[in-house]
């Protein structure tokens, strides 16, 4: 679990964003960092259970964290680190096209679910032809009762966006239009910063993940992952 020093340590960089204190506080830095990659490696595990492409191909805990160092080759007055962590666990990684399974490490703003957040260009396409053309057995995924009561929030994307118009490459009254005007495919609901904290809130976050998987699974096997290259390879 995630301990009650780490979400303090986070609001800290928050409100003192400076190298200078950053190096000051390096030890604590570190006991943090292996703790959000305790917490990666117990995600792992979970997931290889509902999920066999994971099981058969576990990514490593320290490859499933974001950086807290900003690029700061672009202008930002937030200062160089962020203050929070996304734990993503997923055939090709952080970066990588599949979908995964994440959950957000933030105080205040934490958050878990899966599917493909943020994907771009002609990847972005192909994830909305994947709906388009199959947009029954989409349906049949985000219409199950059991998923409806997990995630009432629906689906989204990473930045939330929905565009007015439905894009060109699909006909303007096509059965998938509302799904097909977002800019990603995710699950993603609330977490209080307890449930971080305890066993009965990691349980109510694996629950989630699972939960997630038939979306994962719809989006992947459209990608043909065996002829993707396995970033943990």
């Amino acid at each position: 679990m995630i301990t009650a020093e780490t979400l303090a340590f986070l609001t800290n960089i928050r409100d003192h964003n400076t190298k200078e204190w950053m190096e000051a506080n390096r030890k604590e830095y570190l006991e943090m960092k292996a703790n959000v990659e305790d917490f990666a490696s117990d995600l792992v595990n979970e997931i290889s259970k509902f999920d066999n492409l994971i099981a058969s191909r576990p990514p490593h805990p320290t490859k499933c964290v974001t950086r807290l160092t900003r690029d700061m080759r672009f202008p930002t007055t937030k200062g160089p680190y962020k203050w929070d962590y996304y734990v993503v666990v997923g055939y090709q990684g952080i970066q990588g096209l599949a979908a995964s399974y994440a959950v957000h490490i933030e105080p205040g703003n934490c958050f878990a679910g899966g599917g493909t957040p943020n994907p771009k260009g002609i990847d972005l396409l192909n994830y909305r032809k994947k709906v388009s053309y199959n947009f029954d057995e989409f349906k049949k995924i985000i219409e199950n009762p059991t998923f409806v009561k997990l995630f009432p929030n629906g689906i989204t994307s990473q930045s939330g966006v929905v565009k007015k118009r439905i894009p060109a490459a699909f006909q303007k009254n096509d059965p998938a239009a509302e799904y097909l005007k977002k800019e990603g495919f995710i699950t993603r609901e609330k977490l209080a910063d307890e449930d971080l904290q305890t066993s009965e809130g990691f349980a109510k976050i694996i629950q989630l993940l699972k939960g997630s998987h038939p979306l994962v699974a719809f989006l992947n096997e459209e990608l043909k992952l065996k002829e993707l290259p396995n970033l943990f390879s």
